[in-house]
């Protein structure tokens, strides 16, 4: 026994150093995405007005988070794409990412100010906030969503070949969910193609106006009629533009009891500066 009090010591000194949490991080990345390539993964339905939250970026420090909802891209080796407007107005480093995107191709831009999330041109942003360019092409406002679905069509299971799974990365067991549409309607009323919202109809959405206007949706597909008119009710009284956001690796989030660092384990280690992680704070009502 006296062997065992000294050497759990040892054992809790090696687990808090930063190579061990490093090599969790990527054991755990690993199972989730071995999950997720199996078909194994859920996708909640959620709808969370960012308007009516105090929203804020998300970093290992951050106290009193509530919710984690989605990040950004991550350019490991060149993340020059997460700084201050006032960078963006003075730079001659006009090459982002690590593909080197021109920032000259980029229109508007997103970040957290004030408590509130937006998306619009960089001039309505401050010197000092931090924003990201958003990388979808600009294709107006929505202001209503509709779904729907095809007659008589019913989900089903596709079991692929093993062989064939490993070798093209693709998921052993892959669900297909009723075949679902979105149609989507601009601030006119006319219905307007939108292929950001389209191609991530079964994972998360974010859409954003640069007033401070926001939701986080995911599996919209999933909606009912009332959660439905719940976001249009939203939407038409502030229309609002998608943000293209990392809908891959980082497909989880946390409604409540949200913490960045379980939110960054769905991936491999990553310095924190590569990483814009949006989420919400608690809010405490005053004590009379």
């Amino acid at each position: 026994m006296f062997g065992v009090f000294r050497i759990w010591p040892v054992v809790l000194v090696l687990c808090s150093c930063t190579p061990l949490d490093h090599l969790g991080q990527n054991l755990t990345a690993g199972w989730t995405t071995l999950v997720r390539r199996l078909g194994l993964t859920a996708s909640p339905v959620a709808l969370v007005d960012l308007s009516a939250c105090e929203v804020a970026r998300i970093l290992p420090e951050t106290a009193c988070v509530q919710g984690v909802y989605f990040s950004d891209f991550v350019e490991q080796d060149h993340s020059n794409h997460i700084r201050p407007a006032a960078r963006y107005r003075h730079t001659a480093d006009t090459l982002l990412g690590d593909k080197r995107m021109p920032l000259s191709h980029f229109s508007r831009f997103y970040g957290v100010e004030g408590g509130k999330i937006k998306a619009g041109r960089l001039g309505l942003f401050a010197d000092s906030t931090i924003v990201l360019p958003v990388r979808n092409r600009d294709c107006g406002y929505i202001s209503r969503i509709e779904i729907y679905r095809h007659p008589g069509s019913r989900g089903w299971l596709y079991v692929r070949n093993p062989f064939a799974a490993l070798k093209y990365h693709l998921p052993l067991v892959t669900y297909y969910p009723p075949d679902t549409g979105v149609a989507v309607f601009g601030r006119d009323g006319n219905r307007m193609a939108e292929p950001t919202v389209e191609a991530a109809r079964n994972g998360k959405i974010f859409l954003a106006d640069s007033l401070g206007h926001a939701v986080f949706i995911n599996n919209l597909p999933g909606f009912d009629p009332a959660l439905l008119e719940q976001l249009n009710a939203l939407l038409e009284a502030h229309p609002m533009g998608p943000v293209l956001i990392d809908n891959g690796r980082y497909f989880r989030f946390r409604l409540t009891r949200g913490s960045y660092r379980d939110y960054v384990r769905q991936d491999l280690y990553r310095p924190d500066s590569c990483l814009f992680v949006v989420g919400s704070l608690q809010q405490f009502a005053a004590k009379i």
